[in-house]
């Protein structure tokens, strides 16, 4: 399956995610925005450190193609995604929705919606 961010939504969530929490640039700014503490920010910062796309995409694509495997010569795009900085028992995650459609040749055949909670850059989740 192929992943087509025909739009630039995923691109978009994805270059906020390294603008503002992985370069720790601004976090003050961003932490008040978020309503969250500066220092459950920094911590989150910290655990994204050398954050790869590349391993986001491969984490992301094999759970697609495990909730999809039946639909052969299917593409994925991305219609719509959503980012947010939340909180669960006192750590500070991303999460991402996202809306994709299954597509086959020009038809829609599925629409699938993704919550991905990106914790550090090893501890991806996808619900």
């Amino acid at each position: 399956m192929e992943i087509i961010d025909k739009y630039g939504y995923l691109e978009s969530a994805l270059e906020y995610v390294e603008r503002h929490i992985v370069s720790g640039r601004g976090l003050q700014k961003t932490a008040k925005k978020a309503r969250i503490s500066e220092d459950l920010l920094k911590n989150l910062s910290l655990a994204l450190r050398n954050f790869s796309e590349k391993q986001f995409f491969a984490v992301f694509q094999e759970e697609i193609e495990k909730r999809h495997s039946s639909v052969s010569g299917a593409d994925v795009e991305i219609s719509g995604a959503d980012i947010s900085i939340e909180t669960q028992k006192g750590k500070a995650f991303i999460l991402m929705n996202l809306v994709c459609d299954i597509v086959i040749g020009d038809e829609q055949e599925d629409v699938i919606k993704m919550d991905i909670k990106i914790f550090s850059k090893n501890d991806i989740q996808i619900s």
